[in-house]
């Protein structure tokens, strides 16, 4: 394990995050039944929360849970912003992972299309950011719905033993298979914020990436090379110091 540390980057007044896991709604698209919504989870958990669902794992309730795959569903959520916050030099929204045929709107404007479960999204929002309320605002397209125009496009399944309908779709989701089904579980094709989100402040710069690589191991130690990206924020060349501790 280790640990990055950057005087320069990280001190408190040039770092802040505000979580957003807390106070979602969801609704099913068009119904305007809204019900709260746990973050990092799914659609159905959350349905299944407010008894909306039967417990998917009892009986045959596996075939009473199949209707929520075919549908888009909502979620919005309130943040408040601050003054002190808006003057910080960046701001990106951290999707961390979101399942996963998704359009993302903040106040009224798309900053954000995904379509792979298990990658994150950072993107830039401070010009969309305002003083006081502001909305966020998800649409999960169905999954199934979403991946029948490519299976329609080869006009043939592909092999997928797993997937327990007649159509194979789970081959054109970037999506975790088990979700159509295998041999030692049920079918939940899920949808859902399934990790965190969260807003990042930096001021000046702030750390892109990094990579670490061992380069060589013998049974008395090992080399290892770290790589680090930091990105400026500011208009001039400015000189940052990180200090890796393991």
């Amino acid at each position: 394990m280790f640990f990055l540390a950057s005087p320069f980057i990280l001190s408190a007044q040039q770092v802040a995050t505000l979580s957003l896991n807390e106070g979602w709604e969801f609704s099913q698209m068009n119904t305007n039944q809204w019900y709260g919504a746990e973050v990092p989870g799914s659609v159905q958990r959350d349905l299944a929360r407010h008894n909306v669902l039967p417990d998917p794992f009892y009986g045959t309730n596996e075939e009473k849970i199949q209707w929520v795959e075919d549908e888009n569903w909502d979620f919005r959520k309130t943040f408040t912003i601050t003054a002190d916050q808006l003057q910080y030099d960046d701001a990106r929204l951290f999707f961390e992972g979101l399942d996963t045929h998704a359009d993302v709107f903040l106040n009224g404007s798309r900053i954000l299309q995904s379509e792979n479960m298990f990658i994150g999204h950072k993107v830039p929002v401070k010009q969309l950011l305002k003083e006081g309320e502001n909305q966020l605002y998800i649409r999960f397209y169905s999954p199934v719905q979403r991946m029948m125009p490519a299976r329609a496009t080869f006009g043939y399944d592909y092999p997928a033993g797993n997937d327990h309908k007649e159509e194979k779709l789970s081959i054109y989701n970037r999506k975790a298979p088990y979700h159509f089904g295998w041999d030692w579980g049920i079918r939940i094709v899920q949808m859902g914020i399934w990790k965190p989100v969260s807003l990042n402040f930096h001021n000046d710069a702030r750390i892109e990436d990094y990579h670490v690589k061992q380069t060589s191991v013998t049974a008395q130690s090992a080399k290892i090379e770290n790589q680090i990206e930091i990105h400026s924020l500011a208009d001039a060349p400015v000189q940052a110091v990180a200090t890796v501790t393991y």
